[in-house]
This record gives C-alpha cells, sequence and structure tokens, in this order.
C-alpha cells in the first residue's frame, strides 16, 4: 500500500515537474566595452583615486516570451540613465547605446601600488614596495573589476498582461599609467 502511494505520488510530481514543450522565458542581455583612465604618476600612500567621467558603449539585446512584446527597456549606471520604450524596440532588435557616467556619481577607487613616484618627483616602475603593480597588472595598465555597474530592465506585456526582468551587470575600467619619456624602461637588446 505504501509503495502503490509513494509510486502514485512520484508519478504526479514527476509530470508536473517536466513540462511537455520548453517555453522561452524573456530577457536581457547587456555587453559593455572597458574605458581606459590614464592617471598620472601618483605619491606613494595615496590610495583613493577620483575617476574622470566615463562613457560606456552598451551592447543590448532584449526579447519577451512567445505572444509577448517588449514595451520598455530602462538602463542605469549610477545615476545616468536611459529608457527606451515599443517603437524605439522595434527598430531593432539589437540596441548599441553609449551611457555617460559623471564624475561626481563615481565613487574614488582605492588602488595601492600602481603609478606611484617616489619623493624625488621621479616615476619608478621598478622600484620595490609600493611601486609594485597590483597583482594582474601588465607594466602599465590595470584592470579595476567591478567598479560601477549597470541596471536594465525590460518591460513585457500583451493586450492584458505584463512582466518585468531585471539585471545587473558589474562594470569594469582600466587604468593605464601615464609613464614620463625620461621613465620608460630601455630596449632590451636582443
Amino acid at each position: 500500500m505504501r509503495a502503490a502511494l509513494l509510486f502514485g505520488f512520484m508519478a504526479t510530481v514527476c509530470s508536473v515537474a517536466v513540462p511537455a514543450e520548453p517555453r522561452p522565458v524573456p530577457g536581457i542581455e547587456l555587453s559593455a566595452d572597458v574605458p581606459t583612465v590614464t592617471v598620472t604618476p601618483r605619491r606613494a600612500g595615496r590610495f583613493a583615486l577620483h575617476l574622470p567621467s566615463l562613457t560606456y558603449s552598451l551592447t543590448l539585446t532584449a526579447y519577451c516570451k512567445e505572444n509577448w512584446q517588449p514595451a520598455s527597456v530602462s538602463i542605469s549606471i549610477a545615476d545616468s540613465g536611459k529608457s527606451l520604450d515599443a517603437e524605439q524596440l522595434e527598430r531593432a532588435t539589437v540596441l548599441d547605446l553609449k551611457l555617460q557616467v559623471p564624475s561626481n556619481q563615481i565613487a574614488p577607487v582605492r588602488i595601492e601600488r600602481f603609478c606611484i613616484k617616489d619623493d624625488q618627483n621621479d616615476f619608478q616602475p621598478d622600484a620595490p614596495g609600493d611601486n609594485k603593480e597590483p597583482a594582474g597588472a601588465n607594466e602599465n595598465t590595470v584592470i579595476i573589476s567591478a567598479a560601477l555597474s549597470a541596471q536594465a530592465s525590460l518591460l513585457c506585456a500583451t493586450d492584458s498582461e505584463q512582466s518585468i526582468t531585471y539585471i545587473t551587470k558589474p562594470l569594469d575600467v582600466m587604468l593605464e599609467c601615464s609613464v614620463p619619456e625620461s621613465a620608460a624602461k630601455p630596449a632590451k637588446n636582443q
């Protein structure tokens, strides 16, 4: 009797858990470039770096379930944003956008051991201690992962219903040290 009840229960669960056909879900795909910021050599002990205004080039793809239509898309980075209505979304399935974020909307980033000059104002790219680049950096560049984030929302609609989907994407920034000509490394003889 217990086996029959268990089998009946499992048959019911399995029939509910496996749909007859997969249904597409609404979604947003977002990709972004990595802007580059030129950093002038800083004095040792200065860790907070205030970034300038940044412009991100974004590629956005929005799709709704079958028989639903995209009604609007909104995207924001910090306090900067753009919204697109249904008419704008009908023109293209892949959207290329530029979004500029003013410097006063960007928190300072903490960066150690990158682009440091010594007390005599001479840039020291190979000196030990504070002048060593962070892990993952090449000689004059470093990527700050997730310095900002982009939030996007997609509103899908039918004649009688609406559904909204959200995503968040971390945004990186590349820092490039402006090495003075006199401090550049000499080429190695081969």
